[in-house]
């Protein structure tokens, strides 16, 4: 491996002997060291591989900018959403949440306080990532000094969220989550009942609209053509009209949020799970 450019002692563009780039980080990796000479490999504690196109200096540059003990926190949170959760998520991961990390800690020194709007929302339907949070809180606070509020849980949960579907845009997932808070407004009012979002049919359900939000947003349908299905449809709306009511509503909203049209296809899936979401909680369907 041979260094291409230097970010700074820690971090560094190297090529290997294929000509393949990289951005290769580790305490002391370039110390003493100059472009184009050879790269003590056991030096590397982690590699980051661009995923788009001349990506190469601006992740190294960001890199660069965040502490080795930063980065190495991230590396062992990454670990933990993967083996300790069994989460599934990109591999891109590590980056945005040591950078966010990162900053949290320059605002908590600047006493610079944030408001996050849907802890409540992500305390209901992402239960699972928000320990992953608070655990990262708490380990940034062991491991680092760092003064984090709790409140930071709430973002950081987001980012695993996020990684999940491997979307760059936590923008997105914001909006996903106040879409969903809205949805179960909508079915809260069409049967009757408070919706219990701690249970397990809600996590079930969520996971059902994650997909949906996912394919949507990626121009994908649920399922292939099936000539059975207008078949299927016809007897979800019959043995489901409650749910088949509901659905309409909860279409419209997530067509208007979108800003595209949900397939037949679509509205018979969600159907079903709104019926079976009642029939959990309510004994209803």
């Amino acid at each position: 491996m041979r260094i291409l450019r230097i970010f700074n002692n820690n971090v560094v563009l190297a090529s290997n002997d294929a000509g393949e780039q990289a951005v290769m980080i580790g305490r002391g990796l370039a110390f003493g060291k100059r472009k184009h000479e050879p790269l003590d490999p056991g030096l590397v504690e982690r590699t980051f591989v661009p995923e788009a196109a001349g990506g190469d200096e601006h992740l190294g540059a960001l890199l660069s900018e965040i502490p080795p003990e930063i980065l190495a926190l991230a590396t062992e949170l990454e670990e933990v959403a993967r083996t300790e959760m069994g989460m599934r998520i990109s591999h891109s991961f590590v980056l945005p949440l040591a950078d966010h990390l990162n900053f949290a800690m320059v605002r908590a020194r600047e006493g610079m306080g944030v408001q996050y709007p849907l802890s409540i929302e992500v305390s209901q339907l992402y239960p699972k990532e928000l320990a992953f949070g608070q655990r990262a809180v708490r380990m940034a606070r062991e491991r680092l000094g760092a003064d984090l509020p709790d409140e930071e849980a709430t973002p950081l949960a987001l980012h695993l969220v996020n990684s999940q579907f491997a979307s760059e845009d936590l923008a997105k997932t914001f909006k996903m989550t106040q879409i969903f808070s809205q949805i179960f407004q909508v079915i809260a009012s069409a049967y009757g009942h408070e919706v219990d979002r701690s249970s397990l049919s809600v996590a079930r359900f969520v996971t059902h609209l994650r997909y949906l939000f996912v394919r949507t947003e990626q121009g994908r349908t649920a399922v292939q053509k099936d000539p059975t299905l207008p078949a299927i449809h016809d007897a979800v709306k019959t043995g489901y009209p409650e749910a088949y009511a509901c659905a309409d509503k909860v279409m419209l909203l997530l067509e208007m949020h979108l800003g595209d049209d949900l397939s037949e296809d679509e509205h018979t899936y969600l159907t079903i799970h709104i019926a079976r979401l009642a029939a959990d909680l309510w004994g209803e369907g």
